[in-house]
């Protein structure tokens, strides 16, 4: 059965990549990127760090049909079990309707350095947002550290204080159907604005974990330059 879902997320992922690749081999390609220092990097609540500080960056290929390319890195401290992520997406957005998005691909996390079973998987990716209201959900069949399935299902708001100075909320649920103790809840705020070039972020994050010095509350800053 297992074997059967990884040929069903690899022939997924074979699909999005010809259609995609096809896309933007037919319309122009938009280059953008971005490289961000943040004081941890906190995923889904839980730091990837050692609580930390990282450095990030990402460049993504974006065609006008709404399909897009990207691959993103960050610096990770899994105590001497790795240093790199290195994250590769092919995914669609764009309009639907009128004041309505939507974002679906597949997205492969990727630790080179790492040698443990299981610290490579794929994940499926999808949300709706209605004006600055987004519901998203994410799906693994084999999720890190050969976990099994997975469900990540989580909402965000994003709030317009000022021209310049933004409050986003962000809740999610993390489900592990193979292990229904390991589910827990993350949460957090975040203010964002920009000076002088630079995006600057200060973030509340926390968990529902007890007992973990990695998932306990933080704050985080981040400062970033998009090109």
């Amino acid at each position: 059965m297992k074997l059967a879902k990884k040929l069903s997320m690899a022939t997924c992922s074979s699909l999005l990549v010809a259609l995609g690749t096809l896309s933007m081999q037919a319309q122009a390609v938009e280059v953008s990127g971005d490289i961000t220092f943040v004081s941890d990097y906190a995923f889904r609540g839980i730091s990837q760090t050692d609580e930390a500080a990282a450095i990030q960056g990402g460049i993504t290929l974006a065609a006008d049909s709404g399909f897009y390319l990207s691959v993103w890195g960050s610096s990770v401290d899994f105590g001497g079990e790795g240093t790199l992520e290195l994250d590769v997406l092919l995914g669609w957005s764009g309009d639907i309707a009128e004041d309505w998005s939507a974002d679906v691909g597949i997205m492969r996390y990727g630790y080179p350095n790492t040698e443990f079973e299981g610290s490579n998987f794929w994940e499926l990716y999808g949300s709706v947002s209605y004006k600055d209201l987004t519901l998203g959900l994410a799906y693994s069949d084999d999720y890190y550290g050969n976990t099994g399935n997975y469900f990540y299902i989580y909402a965000g708001y994003s709030l317009a204080l000022t021209d310049n100075l933004s409050v986003d909320f962000h809740i999610g649920q993390n489900e592990f159907s193979d292990d229904s103790s390991a589910s827990y809840l993350d949460y957090g705020v975040t203010l964002s604005t920009e000076v002088l070039g630079l995006g600057l972020s200060l973030a509340y994050i926390d968990t529902d974990i007890k007992d973990c010095t990695l998932c306990d509350s933080r704050v985080v800053f981040g400062v970033s330059k998009s090109f």
